[in-house]
């Protein structure tokens, strides 16, 4: 499957199994995250895995999301926004670690797809109960939770908007190209969609004008 496809086919769950996830399949996960893009190299982030129940219990009632009591695995990534403070000021520094996070999520939920490992996304915690519980040092923050484990109920992919709809070339408002333009971007299947309804339609009408006349 090609990088292109495993996007565009990265699910969510609602239940998985229990089964444990190998540590050699994890171990490629958490690589995944480490090595991701980092502004200005600074490496904020930290992982801890949590396998423990009663720590899953906790993670689960603190973001209130049930999913993280049924993993058989639980990532909390940490950004060291001291660390990143040292590069950027004291405002950007927890953007930029937020960013640098954002990109070990999608790193380690494409790794875990690959692995046939689904996963979850999971945010709306209090970082201060969190960091109490696991004995995060001052300074650093959990910034998101990540839930893996071997999907029962997966969520169906959203609607997205049409490639047209939100990609625009040298300024705001010029499109990428005409609607039928559109049809020639491949792998774009929702534009081929769209496109092709509407191009259907347009023929529909020129037969019963045609059939009118002739």
């Amino acid at each position: 499957m090609s990088v292109f496809d495993s996007v565009l086919g990265l699910k969510s769950f609602r239940s998985c199994k229990d089964d444990t996830i190998p540590r050699k399949s994890m171990g490629k996960v958490l690589e995944a995250g480490r090595n991701a893009p980092s502004p200005g190299n600074v490496q904020s982030l930290e992982f801890i895995v949590v396998e423990d129940e009663h720590k899953k219990e906790f993670l689960s009632e603190s973001a209130g999301d049930h999913r993280l009591e049924e993993v058989p695995t639980a990532v909390i990534i940490l950004g060291d926004i001291d660390r990143m403070s040292r590069r950027f000021s004291d405002h950007m520094a927890r953007e930029a670690c937020n960013a640098e996070a954002a990109c070990a999520v999608q790193n380690m939920r494409l790794v875990a797809e690959e692995e046939g490992i689904g996963s979850c996304w999971i945010g709306g915690f209090d970082p201060e109960r969190v960091s109490e519980q696991f004995g995060v040092p001052t300074g650093k923050e959990p910034l998101d939770i990540l839930g893996f484990g071997f999907s029962l109920d997966e969520v169906e992919r959203p609607s997205k908007f049409g490639l047209n709809e939100v990609c625009f070339y040298d300024g705001y408002g010029n499109q990428v190209g005409s609607a039928f333009d559109g049809l020639e971007w491949k792998g774009l299947h929702e534009e081929r969609e769209i496109y092709g309804k509407k191009a259907g339609g347009f023929l529909t009408k020129l037969r019963k004008r045609a059939n009118k006349y002739l």
